[in-house]
């Protein structure tokens, strides 16, 4: 017995003993691995000047002539055209009331989502490998609105690639209908709807114009009129302080401006004048979102190469709607696609690409170089497989240092 015991000790240190080896010798091939590659990431090359700007519109605040108490529910989105007498919020009893009526929206979104997947017309036509390849698309999309920190368009695409896979679900015989869910959404409906109450009050619009709920005190100050007036200290001034809300505005909802017209004021720091009167990209860096403005002025302030640069733009977001202070970058230009290092590229029969890395599996995937820096290059974003694809697995090492190792850990 106790040589049994000495000998069941002895085997089980060795496994123990070759399992932790096993274990080491992965992380450090897992390791050794990481140092060999790099991950194919989405990158954007721009020649521009970023600087903090001031947006001014003409505009003036909307009042409320609702004193009571009770939760203030908007009904017009951002930015949306108000005519005369048209609704922008009701006021309710509680919070509940705001959160049921955004319940029953994703419901009913859901709901027809889930009924266009199971209508006949929409898969008795659906071929499955199509569909596959949608998804696929859908999901290199979302990739691709992620990494550009777009999450408003990572949503939809989501939402987009959701309603391709009931489809998929059901083309497929995986489900045979979704009249179950409908059926539980529909009593969870009806709950909701049984919950709602009459609102407490009403208020609506005066005038017409674009509205937006956000007031930063600065409405009766800044104009289109007076914007050349503004001094470098004035400038500053609103970008440390952005709001300058005081006890006149406690009535204050909103505000509406005429027309999606809007100017913007900044300090630069550059000698340049060229690109006065010319139309340029301005890039929200909150949002990434891009806009076309014209260069209206740049004018010297005497200190060095400070400058006062004024863009005048007629495009309008509900993100532009509710900004007063915005850090912009104006963009010459500008590429976009999966950076590269010079170090991995290879040539196979005369055609520029890299090594990838898919499982233990190592192909090669060409390049679509659009822009050519000093240590890297640029290749198209796209989704043809033949081609470097986003969060590829590129290979830094020369191919045959690789096969050298492997060959190397195989005979040991």
């Amino acid at each position: 017995m106790k040589y049994r015991s000495i000998r069941d000790t002895i085997i089980l240190t060795v496994i123990v003993l070759s399992i932790v080896a096993l274990i080491a010798a992965q992380i450090y091939v897992g390791m050794n691995r990481s140092n060999e590659t790099e991950d194919a990431v989405l990158y954007t090359s721009k020649d521009g000047i970023s600087f903090t700007g001031v947006l001014v519109r003409d505009e003036r605040p909307v009042y409320s002539t609702y004193t009571g108490a009770g939760v203030m529910d908007y009904t017009v989105p951002e930015g949306a055209r108000l005519s005369k007498k048209s609704v922008i919020a009701n006021i309710y009893d509680s919070y509940d009331q705001l959160y049921n009526r955004y319940k029953i929206d994703k419901i009913n979104n859901e709901i027809a989502m889930l009924n266009e997947a199971q209508d006949h017309g929409t898969t008795d036509y659906a071929q499955p490998e199509f569909i596959t390849a949608q998804i696929t698309e859908s999901y290199k999309e979302i990739l691709t609105s992620l990494a550009s920190k777009d999450f408003s368009d990572a949503y939809s695409n989501s939402q987009k690639m959701l309603k391709l896979m009931n489809i998929y679900n059901i083309s497929t015989n995986v489900e045979s209908d979704y009249y179950e869910r409908i059926g539980e959404l529909t009593s969870e409906l009806n709950i909701l709807n049984a919950s709602l109450k009459a609102p407490l009050s009403t208020i609506s619009s005066n005038e017409t114009g674009y509205f937006t709920s956000h007031f930063d005190g600065y409405e009766a100050l800044l104009s289109t009129a007076n914007i050349s007036s503004l001094t470098t200290e004035n400038i500053m001034e609103i970008i440390k302080n952005p709001v300058n809300i005081s006890e006149n505005h406690e009535n204050v909802i909103g505000k509406v401006f005429g027309d999606y017209s809007w100017k913007m004021v900044g300090i630069i720091y550059t000698p340049d004048k060229y690109f006065v009167n010319q139309t340029i990209t301005l890039a929200f860096t909150s949002t990434n979102s891009r806009h076309n403005v014209t260069v209206d002025s740049i004018t010297p302030t005497g200190n060095g190469n400070e400058a006062i640069i004024v863009l005048s733009c007629d495009e309008l977001n509900s993100d532009i709607a509710a900004t007063r202070v915005a850090e912009v970058e104006l963009i010459f230009s500008e590429h976009t696609g999966i950076k590269v290092s010079r170090s991995a590229i290879r040539f196979v029969n005369g055609v520029k690409g890299v090594y990838v890395i898919e499982g233990e599996q190592i192909h090669f995937k060409m390049l679509d170089v659009i822009y050519e820096g000093d240590d890297y290059v640029i290749s198209t974003n796209t989704s043809d497989a033949e081609y470097l694809n986003l969060y590829d697995k590129v290979l830094l090492e020369p191919l045959e240092t690789v096969e050298n190792k492997e060959k190397t850990e195989t005979e040991s």
